[in-house]
């Protein structure tokens, strides 16, 4: 699942997530950042360094002595103690060695108690000033890891990029078979990330949870009053909602302008329903051929109100069976048929005309089945009373579940949001903010945003959780279950397995979104197409989707350029002796004679002019 390195943008982006200039982010291989902080430390370091002849300089400066003669050291006994200071703080090439030497000054004897207290004072200030130039230096040092933003990287426009999807050819005999592997991969992949990503988990040493910019998407669950659906068909009176909420785009790892701005809702609202509206006839032995003498297969037949397409499930009563028989169907309603009111025995009650709004039905049943104890779960019914070798048989030959499938999109910056639809969504960028009909930029800002989720919605449905898998392995009941015996039930199982299945259905939309940055390994190029081949700025959607790369280190290129700015300066302006030698002595002021005066040089040679001076008289 993990994406290749070649997949990874190397260099400077913009990472829409912060705000300014703190946006520029850069991205580098692992051993490249680790060899830039390290360069980086050792420049600041040598700053450090570097930058002492500056802070000496000032020092000089702010405790430079008041009279003029600087050189004569016969004269009172205060400035023999000031000379020392200002010739250590000349010479020392280095803050540590200045404190040293300054710490080491305090102490000389031979002074009186009141001057020696008084120099003492002085020149343990100089000292403190100096380590606390050093110490910042080396903190500063340090702190350039300070810089590393993490782990998180943006996807690189690739030639396989864009989301890929299964192609029709009718010449292909075994296009089905491909459709489905690839339909059954995927949810097996979302399924696997719930499982150790989801409700509190991420524990496994074996499965990496931080390859996504969120975790997980949150969701809530709900009761609420009445039936989704039309005609009574409900078993209760109340219905199941499981809504996400507003969920930014940004959760994602879609990383444009608008990412934080823009919101999407997804929202299923589910109840168990009756099966009896929905006999249709029973098929024995004398029927067709292929049921055994005895065996009865029950046939249901669910009109949702799509053209020419109307369901047809059959049951049979075989005990043979120590499975569950689990199907599901999504009735995604096309919005041409919704121009009248629609009669359909199995609707739902609340129709909206966009986004091909319909309804997805669960059918469960398990004839050979047997529990440990009775249930009033609404689903799992078990209140059977028969003769059987171990157990209760299931109350109903055929369990339902239908859910009510919504989507919306909202938008933070005008509080708008659109009305909700189907999981097919279209919309119209006027629709979320005016100015998109005069503004094409702000027009391409919500495309480009929208367009990837609007393409993944379909596949957040419950039928597509389940995949045409097999109760064993699509059911969190089959964990307790051994041989076609069930051992135990969850207070409302049913309730259970719809937060599960939800659940997989946000993971999808995370990986589907995450696996757009580069083509899925073994895809077949001749059996599928790419969504996205002609959108005009697909170049900016496949270089818009953050992921976290193990392989890589992201670093603030704000915080590097500082960082080498400053450096730089400093270390300009630590040559500022070579601009003063420039100028000529007779336009030197006090403390620039004193500076030059005080040089190890300049005194030697003050010392051997004196000698023979004394030598001559």
């Amino acid at each position: 699942m993990a994406l290749s390195n070649s997949a990874v943008t190397i260099g400077v982006w913009t990472d829409y997530s912060r705000n300014g200039a703190l946006a520029k982010t850069l991205t580098l291989s692992n051993r490249d950042a680790v060899a830039l902080l390290a360069f980086l430390a050792t420049l600041v370091g040598i700053v450090g360094v570097r930058s002492w002849r500056i802070t000496r300089f000032i020092l000089f400066i702010v405790f430079a002595p008041k009279s003029a003669p600087q050189g004569d050291l016969s004269d009172r006994g205060t400035e023999t103690t000031v000379l020392p200071q200002h010739v250590i703080l000349r010479n020392s090439e280095t803050a540590t060695g200045a404190a040293i030497g300054l710490l080491s000054c305090g102490f000389l004897k031979g002074n009186p108690t009141a001057a020696k207290n008084q120099h003492r004072l002085g020149t343990t200030l100089l000292s403190v000033l100096a380590l606390g130039h050093g110490m910042t230096f080396i903190a500063l040092s340090i702190l350039t890891s300070q810089i590393v933003l993490g782990r998180t990287v943006v996807s690189k426009p690739t030639s396989t990029c864009g989301i890929w999807r299964p192609f029709h050819n009718r010449s292909d005999e075994n296009f089905f078979e491909y459709h489905q592997e690839l339909k059954l991969d995927a949810t097996l992949d979302a399924d696997n990330y719930v499982q150790n990503c989801y409700f509190g988990s991420g524990k496994s040493g074996i499965f990496n949870c931080q390859s996504l910019m969120s975790q997980s998407i949150p969701f809530s669950v709900s009761e609420k009053a009445g039936c989704p659906f039309a005609n009574d068909v409900c078993r209760t009176n109340t219905s199941f909602v499981l809504d996400t909420g507003n969920v930014s785009i940004s959760q994602l790892g879609i990383n444009t302008k608008l990412a934080d701005q823009l919101y999407f809702r997804r929202q299923s609202i589910c109840a168990p329903i009756r099966e009896e509206p929905f006999f249709f006839r029973n098929l024995t032995s004398d029927d067709v051929p292929w049921l055994k003498e005895g065996e009865v297969d029950t046939q249901y037949l669910f009109d949702i109100g799509q053209e020419d397409e109307t369901i047809l499930h059959g049951v049979r009563n075989s005990y043979q069976s120590t499975s569950y028989d689990l199907t599901a169907y999504l009735g995604a309603i096309d919005d041409s048929l919704k121009t009248e009111p629609r009669t359909a025995p199995l609707r739902v009650s609340e129709e909206l005309y966009r986004g091909r709004h319909g309804l997805s039905l669960v059918l469960l049943s398990g004839s050979g089945i047997t529990f440990s104890e009775e249930s009033d779960d609404p689903v799992w019914s078990v209140h059977t009373k028969v003769e059987r070798p171990r157990g209760t048989p299931w109350t109903k030959p055929l369990n339902i579940i239908g859910c009510d499938e919504r989507f919306q999109i909202c938008a933070k910056f005008n509080n708008r949001c659109l009305p909700w639809s189907g999981l097919f969504p279209k919309y119209n960028t006027t629709e979320l903010d005016e100015k998109a009909a005069d503004d094409k930029h702000a027009s391409l800002n919500i495309n480009i945003t929208l367009s990837i989720v609007i393409e993944m919605v379909d596949e957040t449905s419950i039928p597509s959780s389940i995949a045409h898998r097999a109760g064993s392995s699509a059911l969190r009941a089959t964990r307790t279950m051994n041989d076609g015996f069930q051992f135990r039930l969850e207070p409302e199982q049913w309730k259970m397995e719809l937060k599960y299945w939800f659940a997989v259905a946000m993971s999808r939309l995370q990986l589907n979104v995450y696996k757009t940055a580069e083509k899925p390994e073994g895809l077949d190029p001749n059996r599928s197409r790419n969504l996205l081949a002609d959108v005009p700025f697909i170049e900016v959607l496949c270089g818009s989707i953050k992921f976290v790369s193990s392989n890589h280190t992201s670093l603030s290129f704000v915080g590097v350029v500082v960082i080498v700015v400053v450096s730089a300066s400093l270390l300009f302006l630590s040559f500022f002796e070579v601009l003063i030698s420039l100028v000529p002595s007779k336009w030197h002021g006090r403390w620039a004679s004193q500076w030059e005066s005080s040089e190890n040089l300049a005194l030697l040679e003050g010392k051997k002019s004196l000698e023979n001076e004394s030598v001559s008289t």
